[in-house]
């Protein structure tokens, strides 16, 4: 991502695609990659459509309706300047009130950052809601 002056946060231009984006060390590397890249960068958005997301077309999803259902949005921010952790978190597709959250530490390894991004994929594909 990046963001403008009005506090707008928007994806970059250039989508990372990782590899075997299962694998720990590959989904861990795109990660530090992207954040790497995280900068102010002023930028009119008012003209943009949902069909000008970079990683829809990188996606090569036919429609933003499609995009949605194949893709699980995970958003990774630092919990404070100093960027001693990133927290992690997801939304369950079925659910509109609940996101699961994982903290990451970016000094420790690119096994454990990649398998807690994967745990928390993972559940978010899990989560299901009993009827009461």
């Amino acid at each position: 991502m990046h963001f403008n002056s009005a506090g707008i946060y928007y994806e970059q231009e250039e989508s990372l695609v990782a590899g075997p984006w299962r694998d720990e060390n590959t989904i861990a590397l795109a990660l530090r990659d992207a954040l790497g890249k995280f900068e102010f960068r002023e930028i009119s958005l008012r003209d943009e459509k949902k069909t000008d997301w970079p990683a829809l077309r990188a996606s090569k999803c036919r429609s933003v309706r499609e995009f949605e259902k194949e893709y699980l949005k995970i958003r990774v921010c630092a919990l404070n300047e100093a960027e001693l952790f990133y927290d992690a978190s997801a939304q369950p597709r079925t659910e509109a009130d609940i996101s699961l959250h994982v903290t990451l530490n970016p000094h420790g390894t690119d096994l454990e950052m990649g398998r807690l991004l994967i745990k928390l994929f993972d559940a978010c594909l899990r989560w299901h809601v009993d009827e009461v």
